[in-house]
């Protein structure tokens, strides 16, 4: 088919030509400060002590929620009674742990035994919540009982303190010379046998 429009291109003047070109800015998205870095350095220790307050009123109602009693309203008369008998039997298999656990610490540093008071007063004041046996290390070392143990040091290997005897025993003489004469008399001619 044929097109029915003559191609027409439109003549341009030589100003039309140059197209004024304009430099490309990179786009950037306007920038944000970080939060807070606007605000006064006094409000920011006051949000940091209120959020350490509310934090702390936390953790305490989450600890007398954890160890708050239920009401006696949720209990029966045989539950009360089965209750208060395990919680007896719980302080009584505690009680016995910690008199085991003792009882070994005391085996293991006899030292400690000989100060067990100071020692059980020192663990309910300062570290009640500590392993008995880290407590019972850091006692001994803050009161200087426990010396530390030298390593590197060889300990003496230089025999027993008297000499041996090179020679034959009056036993071993006589017996040679009983048996084999000759040798005996060989090992007199060299002065191996001393006779005294």
């Amino acid at each position: 088919m044929e097109n029915p429009l003559p191609d027409v291109t439109p003549e341009s003047s030589p100003a039309q030509e140059q197209e004024v070109i304009a430099p490309e800015v990179p786009i950037t998205p306007p920038v944000t400060p970080p939060k807070g870095s606007q605000t006064p350095s006094e409000n920011l220790y006051a949000a940091l002590a209120e959020e350490r307050r509310l934090r702390k009123e936390a953790e305490d109602k989450l600890l007398t929620f954890n160890t708050s009693v239920p009401t006696d309203e949720v209990y029966s008369d045989e539950g009360k009674a089965l209750d208060a008998r395990i919680v007896a039997l719980e302080a009584r298999n505690r009680a016995v742990e910690d008199e085991r656990d003792l009882e070994r610490l005391y085996n293991q540093y006899p030292l400690l035994k000989e100060k067990a008071n100071e020692f059980n007063e020192y663990r309910s004041a300062e570290h009640p919540r500590a392993k008995i046996e880290s407590v019972a290390k850091l006692f001994l070392v803050e009161n200087g009982l426990l010396e530390p143990k030298r390593k590197g040091l060889e300990s003496p290997t230089g025999g027993p303190r008297t000499p041996l005897t090179s020679g034959m025993t009056a036993e071993d003489v006589k017996t040679l010379r009983e048996t084999n004469f000759r040798k005996y008399q060989e090992l007199l001619l060299k002065g191996q046998i001393k006779v005294e």
